[in-house]
């Protein structure tokens, strides 16, 4: 089937949502909503909304769309690409829909479920099912909570975008990834059911598996009055790595697809079902390496490696790992862990499952491989303990920060300094001569840089640290080149962080103007006025 109507939402007062009409307060008062993380100065805007419920979210977006305003959606405004800082005209904030509306069990399918707003952290969730305490279910206890915690497994949301004060929403929106991506997939491998509005206030709930694209990629939306608008999906391919650059596309692809890393340009979404999946043991291992090419080599061994399963590839450069000793000596109750070794020049950082009951623990085999590249398995550090995960992830989260740090006491000498982050991921085959071209580009003009990040899926954040303006100019143009080059190796131009407002000219290094011109067709259809999230993916008013 690839026909769906939209249903009406129940009526709400426009004048009794909590309104600031005034940029001036605003600015003053309001100040944390005019930017992301980021950094991306917004136009002014007139209204700020803060709907607190389906009802008033709808009667928002239909005046806003009878009255031709540009309104821009924002959640835990954790993005790094400008995607809910304003464009003029309003902002509605999506922060009070933030409850869990329902856990189930699937019979169908054998999972756990969790239906939840839009605006509940990923830091929420995990800490709800790892106590099985839900405020939000508690005074109408159903019979299926009951039964979750009488289940006597622990579950957990395996998609893992790093940033654990996102939003559930905002990361289906962006279709976010990130460690854990390398073994469960992004989030939209995780997404079973959601809820859209679209700019006529009416909205869509969407199952995964009901509504499926025709056989000429068509689908088509009624709205409740009867008036049909078609929606033809683009015809390009989709890169053989992880991404978040466009819409996504497949030949009879499901229609939720559509809207999971859309980036709220086609609909808003108030509300998302996700699969959840049994916790396992962990035991995560920091190996120090001798080089950054030898963190290529043996990530390569690793994922040729059958028999052993990784949960994440992570990588450290060996100018990151100085970035923490210096942190170390200067603040180590901050680091909390060891000193670093001082032969290490790079590592690689990864989890798997074990068993911490079974009568011996054997690693020969990942030993084995690790000799094989010329490093030695006892140097590194393990742990299994959750407190010791959590100190191995608060130590690989160190890395972005400090590099952040470096940056604001630059911005005090050169305001318009910002770092330059890739985004990029390439194919398995092109993941040692991208990092060759990342290494020796940068290097051969002097820039100051650090690299760490998702090796496992070839998709290394490589920093640059521009030290004045011009530097930065240099980085900028290294940058375009690296993002051709990814694209010519079959890769994207943003494999999680999205396109938002800062990535925008990128997009055409990737797609033909043709495939965009399919993109714009759809946003055309979904949003006529072109009011939703303005300058995110297309130019404000491209779909007028």
């Amino acid at each position: 089937m690839h026909e769906i109507c939209s249903q009406t939402a129940p009526a709400a007062d426009f004048e009794k949502v909590k309104c600031i009409h005034d940029y001036e307060t605003i600015r003053v008062e309001y100040a944390a909503y005019l930017s992301d993380e980021s950094k991306l100065s917004g136009v002014p805007f007139d209204f700020l909304f803060f709907p607190k419920e389906e009802a008033e979210l709808a009667v928002v977006i239909k005046s806003m769309n009878q009255r031709g305003i540009a309104l821009t959606i924002a959640g835990a405004r954790t993005g790094l690409v400008g995607g809910c800082v304003p464009s003029g005209g309003a902002l509605v904030s999506m922060e009070p829909l933030d409850q869990v509306k329902s856990i189930y069990f699937d019979a169908a399918s054998g999972e756990w479920r969790v239906c939840a707003q839009t605006s509940l952290s990923l830091r929420s969730l995990e800490s709800m099912l790892r106590s099985k305490q839900f405020p939000d279910l508690d005074q109408n206890a159903s019979s299926e909570l009951l039964a979750f915690r009488e289940d006597p497994c622990q579950y957990f949301y395996p998609p893992d975008p790093t940033e654990m004060s996102a939003s559930l929403g905002g990361s289906v929106v962006t279709n976010a990834s990130g460690a854990r991506t390398y073994r469960y997939g992004p989030t939209r491998a995780w997404v079973r059911g959601m809820r859209v509005f679209l700019t006529n206030g009416e909205y869509l709930d969407i199952p995964r598996g009901r509504y499926f694209a025709s056989a000429d990629g068509q689908f088509v939306i009624t709205s409740a009055q009867g008036e049909s608008c078609t929606l033809t999906i683009p015809d390009y391919p989709q890169p053989n790595t992880k991404n978040a650059a466009g819409f996504f596309t497949a030949p009879h692809m499901d229609l939720i697809d559509l809207f999971i890393g859309s980036e709220g340009v086609l609909g808003v979404v108030t509300r998302v079902e996700v699969a959840l999946l049994q916790r396992e043991e962990k035991i995560s291992i920091v190996q120090f390496l001798e080089s950054d090419e030898q963190a290529i080599q043996l990530t390569q061994a690793l994922r040729s490696e059958g028999s052993l399963a990784f949960d994440f590839l992570e990588f450290y450069s060996g100018n990151a790992l100085d970035l923490l000793r210096d942190l170390q000596k200067t603040a180590p109750s901050t680091v909390g862990m060891p000193p670093i070794p001082q032969n290490a020049k790079s590592a690689l950082f990864f989890e798997m499952s074990f068993d911490p009951h079974a009568e011996t623990l054997s690693y020969d085999r990942l030993a084995e491989i690790i000799a094989d590249c010329g490093a030695d398995l006892t140097n590194s550090w393990a742990g299994y303990e959750s407190r010791e995960l959590d100190r191995f992830k608060v130590f690989r989260h160190l890395v972005p920060e400090t590099i952040n740090s470096i940056i604001a006491e630059r911005k005090k000498q050169h305001p318009g300094i910002h770092k330059l982050g890739t985004d990029l991921a390439v194919p398995d085959q092109y993941l040692s001569e991208m990092w060759n071209l990342y290494k020796t580009k940068i290097e051969e003009n002097g820039l100051e840089w650090a690299a760490f990040g998702h090796i496992g899926n070839n998709h290394i954040h490589v920093n640059i640290l521009p030290r004045d303006m011009d530097e930065l100019q240099i980085g900028l143009r290294l940058y375009e080149l690296f993002a051709k080059k990814a694209v010519e190796f079959g890769g994207t131009v943003s494999a999680e962080h999205g396109i938002g407002k800062i990535k925008r000219k990128f997009l055409s290094l990737m797609y033909t103007p043709e495939q965009i011109e399919q993109m714009r067709r759809i946003k055309q259809a979904l949003d006529p006025k072109g009011i939703l999230n303005p300058n995110d993916i297309f130019p404000a008013g491209v779909a007028a």
